[in-house]
């Protein structure tokens, strides 16, 4: 699907494109997301650790964000450091119900967590020589940069590493420009960071783009605390149905590679024309498959309707144009659904788990022949799914994330070792 300004780019005449880049085509990302902090200082000197992220309103709170507040968590549980959101977003929506419920999850008191809104363009931000931040994004990293300066100003003291939650190569979110050189910036700033990879294969994608920084810290994917409970469950009755994991406004998820494969599927295939087809992520209208079969949509769902989906689907279909895992295909193959997803660069899921299918490209013939496939196998063996063996053990593993103890340990001895802010 293209974007207003690619469609622009491409069939406009010059006079009508200077029109549009002028009067009507929205900023570049970087003018929108990229602002200032006014900056007042705390004299406490109680350590406390800040994720700074766009939202957490559950209707946005995909995977990243919920890996990022069990993160977020687990570090506050180990350092005892008092704990703070600083939302960045202008967002109308003051829904922190998604804190409060994972927090009590942690052990925590929804009220023991500070949460501060962002209310103006340019929000305020206290600081204390003890903060140290954890950023969630390219923009929120190069958003931070200022208030770590003025914070060793300040205080007098030297510069504190950040930490940065890297969840995926994010400058290849954008075509080359201004935009992607700023995110790239992000994975280079001219001050000391931590990065924190969510996965091996997303750090080893990081150093080859030659990338350099303090420390690495890398944990393996690892099924959401929030979904662990419904795995147990005695398992339901498979629906001959195709789950798809549909997000037409993300790039990175191909909704358009999946439109086509899948309708090049329901017109190849007919003996399986009694499946149902389903979308989950991010709403949009019904698409026609042919012949009046549709792909229907059901949004984001609340996790327990999500986990009961998982339970009684028969085939998956995740696409992700990334080095990174991406979670929506763990978590099929790990509740049973026999999975197809794609290859990139470093990265093979069908090593995770017998029943993810990774093929090597998205042509629609590709993805139809792989949905084909994973239906003949239901077909054939309607308990294929649960039979399915993983080979990833972390994902399942109860207990912090894998790098947490490393970081616990690197935080108490180097940033948080001080005794003379002041």
């Amino acid at each position: 699907m293209l974007s207003l300004r690619e469609m622009a780019k491409r069939w406009l005449p010059q006079f009508a494109k200077d029109i549009l880049r002028e009067h009507i085509l929205p900023p570049p990302e970087e003018d929108v997301v990229l602002h200032d902090y006014v900056v007042a200082f705390d004299p406490s000197k109680q350590r406390r650790l800040s994720l700074v992220i766009p939202s957490v309103a559950t209707g946005r709170a995909f995977g990243g964000v919920l890996t990022a507040l069990e993160f977020f968590l687990e570090i506050g549980k180990r350092t005892g450091a008092d704990l703070r959101i600083i939302l960045d977003n202008l967002d109308p929506s003051k829904d922190t119900s998604l804190v409060a419920k994972r927090a009590r999850a942690f052990n925590f008191e929804p009220s023991d967590i500070e949460i501060v809104q962002r209310t103006e363009n340019t929000p305020s931000i206290e600081v204390r020589c003890n903060d140290i931040f954890l950023t969630f994004n390219w923009w929120i990293t190069l958003n931070i940069l200022p208030v770590l300066r003025s914070q060793k100003e300040h205080f007098q003291q030297s510069a504190l590493p950040f930490l940065y939650l890297i969840q995926e190569y994010e400058p290849q979110f954008y075509p080359f420009s201004a935009t992607h050189m700023l995110a790239r910036l992000a994975f280079e700033p001219p001050w000391p960071y931590w990065g924190i990879f969510n996965s091996t294969e997303l750090y080893d994608y990081f150093k080859s783009q030659g990338h350099q920084l303090e420390r690495a810290f890398v944990f393996e994917p690892k099924l959401s605390t929030a979904l662990r409970p419904f795995l147990t469950k005695e398992d339901s009755r498979r629906t001959k149905r195709i789950l798809v994991y549909g997000r037409p406004g993300i790039p990175r998820n191909c909704f358009s590679a999946i439109q086509k494969g899948v309708t090049l599927w329901a017109k190849r295939y007919p003996e399986y024309i009694d499946w149902e087809v389903l979308s989950v992520g991010l709403p949009h209208r019904p698409f026609p498959l042919g012949d009046g079969r549709r792909m229907r949509s059901v949004g984001k769902l609340p996790l327990e309707a999500y986990a009961g989906l998982l339970r009684e689907t028969a085939v998956g279909l995740s696409l992700m144009s990334s080095p990174h895992p991406s979670y929506p295909p763990l978590e099929m193959a790990h509740f049973g659904v026999i999975t197809i997803t794609n290859r990139y660069a470093n990265k093979d899921l069908s090593s995770a788990h017998d029943n993810i299918m990774s093929i090597s490209d998205i042509r629609p013939e590709t993805i139809a022949d792989a949905i084909a496939a994973a239906c003949r196998k239901f077909k054939t063996a309607p308990d294929a799914g649960m039979l399915g063996k993983t080979h990833l053990k972390s994902f399942l593993l109860p207990g912090p994330f894998d790098c947490i103890d490393e970081l616990d340990e690197a935080l108490k001895l180097g940033p948080w070792s001080r005794r003379d802010c002041s």
